[in-house]
């Protein structure tokens, strides 16, 4: 398996080292600025909670004063029956009830209803001769005999949400009658207000069961009377009877609220506290923690990036870079030219043995390759250049000759009969004929750039740079001479002798030629001499082979 099937199976690293640096930095540093965040909002949460407690005690003192206001309401509307059933039946009444009405801020007027259900006489002008028979609390007044406290209305004579005291009484000439006294709700709205004044934003709401505002403080005369059941404030607190919470409210202001239902009452009492005035001084202390855990976190992954870099990384680039160079045969280079820190020393003494060692078995490899080059070019029975040898020359010969556009020169060699001659004297003898052969071929080749070779079984071949066809024959008819000169016996043959076929061929080579043009034609020669009879030497020409 390679080193590149390794990497590929494994993968790339999730992490580097220097992001696994900043992460050991923002381990050790970040918990401790999470736990101070931890404190603060733990802190905030606290306080909503104080605050949350603040306005529910809130909301029960309003409740309280609420019922109290009930109570109070009772035996002031049971006083002045007493006192009205004792008057002048002639009297107007609406005098000396403003005694009683006078001195309490919450109720707005006294008035007296006959049992024909229209008001007899009033502290509020505009309430005489005003039919109420249709008002529930009239009529349950009249039929209990004793105190009635309405639901949450509309008042006629103020057109004001109102909740309306009444109590039974006997009038001076003894016929029933009722005493009614509206409560000023949105006076109970400002007390509630008053308790909360130390903190700014407050609002203080009472909302009846279908969602109307009956009263709120600030503002009364934008909400008062308005129908807001689809706002989520009032959908949270009419879903229970109390509870506390966080939201914007009617406003969209965000505050904290407590409520509470109102007793004998379907209508609710909400107390909200501004949660920014509360909370704003929590909250900048949690900002500032949290501007400080992104600073120090910046600062730790800062120093934990460019100082692994400088202290870890780039060593161990170095080193690779290092390695890398030695894996491309600089075995030349050596890591120990520098200081290394004691944790890459071992690794940079590694890298000098493995440079080192790596160069001994470049020299060793080298001086074997040589040795093998040549034991692969060399024919083991002729001592010459072997095919392989032949074409490596004739590749750098030809591409010479081309570029200086100087003719090279081929002679192919071809035993006659040698096939017969091996079956006839046996492949001792006929080894001892190739190597005879061979050692002519090399004594004919006296030009310093000659180059001889066996071609393959009994094939030769003589290369002769910058020789035209001329020399080329003569040195071709010379080996032919040489080698009937031998005189090695051969029955089979026609001429009784050892005797050889060869072809001739000279080119100058040409842009876009190869050198198998070359080895064709000289084939080409040794194919027609051998037509021709054997023994023979015939030079390459397109009319000759045409012909």
């Amino acid at each position: 398996m390679t080193v590149s099937n390794i990497t590929k199976r494994r993968g790339k690293p999730i992490l580097s080292i220097r992001a696994r640096l900043v992460i050991l930095a923002l381990l050790a540093v970040v918990p401790l600025m999470i736990d101070r965040v931890r404190l603060l909002e733990t802190s905030r949460a606290e306080r909503i909670e104080a605050a949350a407690a603040e306005a529910m005690a809130l909301a029960r003192r309003g409740a309280d004063g609420h019922h109290e206001i009930i109570t109070t309401m009772r035996a002031l509307l049971q006083a002045a029956g007493r006192t009205y059933a004792l008057a002048d039946k002639n009297a107007d009444c609406a005098t000396y009830f403003r005694d009683f009405a006078g001195d309490i801020p919450w109720i707005k007027s006294l008035s007296v209803v006959e049992a024909n259900g229209r008001v007899r006489c009033s502290t509020s002008p505009t309430a005489v001769g005003m039919d109420v028979s249709d008002r529930a609390y009239i009529r349950d007044a009249m039929r209990s005999g004793g105190f009635v406290l309405s639901d949450y209305l509309i008042s006629r004579s103020r057109a004001e949400p109102t909740v309306i005291g009444a109590t039974a009484v006997k009038g001076p000439d003894g016929t029933p009658a009722v005493i009614i006294a509206p409560i000023d709700l949105q006076w109970l709205a400002r007390l509630n207000a008053t308790a909360a004044q130390r903190h700014s934003g407050t609002t203080v709401m009472l909302v009846d069961s279908d969602g109307t505002v009956l009263a709120r403080h600030p503002d009364p005369d934008k909400w008062v009377g308005k129908n807001v059941s689809d706002h989520a404030l009032i959908k949270t607190i009419l879903e229970r009877p109390e509870g506390t919470f966080a939201m914007p409210g009617l406003d969209g202001t965000r505050r904290i609220f407590a409520f509470l239902r109102i007793p004998s009452s379907g209508a609710r009492l909400a107390v909200g506290l501004d949660e920014t005035d509360l909370l704003s001084r929590a909250d900048r202390e949690i900002s500032m923690a949290y501007v400080q855990v992104g600073f120090f976190g910046l600062l730790v992954l800062l120093i934990a990036w460019f100082g692994g870099e400088r202290l870890i990384v780039y060593p161990i680039r170095k080193l690779a870079r290092t390695a890398a160079r030695i894996g491309r045969g600089e075995l030349d280079v050596r890591p120990d030219d520098e200081v290394w820190a004691k944790e890459f020393e071992a690794l940079a003494t590694a890298l000098h043995e493995t440079a080192r060692k790596l160069a001994e078995r470049e020299r060793e490899l080298r001086a074997a390759n040589r040795h093998f080059e040549e034991l692969a070019s060399i024919d083991s029975l002729s001592a010459l250049a072997n095919r392989r040898g032949f074409d490596a020359r004739l590749e750098a010969e030809w591409r010479r000759a081309q570029k200086q556009r100087q003719p090279i020169g081929l002679v192919m060699v071809d035993v006659d009969h040698f096939k017969l001659f091996n079956d006839c004297y046996g492949h001792v003898e006929g080894d001892n004929c190739l190597r005879n052969v061979g050692e002519l071929l090399a004594c004919v080749a006296t030009g310093a750039d000659d180059f001889p070779a066996r071609y393959g079984g009994e094939e030769f071949a003589l290369l002769l740079p910058g020789a035209d066809a001329e020399k080329a024959l003569e040195v071709a008819e010379r080996l032919r001479w040489a080698v009937e000169a031998l005189y090695i016996v051969h029955g089979e043959a026609p001429a009784g002798v050892v005797t050889v076929s060869i072809g001739v061929a000279s080119l100058v080579p040409v842009e876009g030629e190869r050198a198998e043009r070359l080895v064709e034609a000289a084939d080409a020669g040794l194919y027609s001499a051998k037509r021709n009879g054997r023994n023979a030497v015939v030079a390459y020409s397109p009319v000759t082979l045409a012909a």
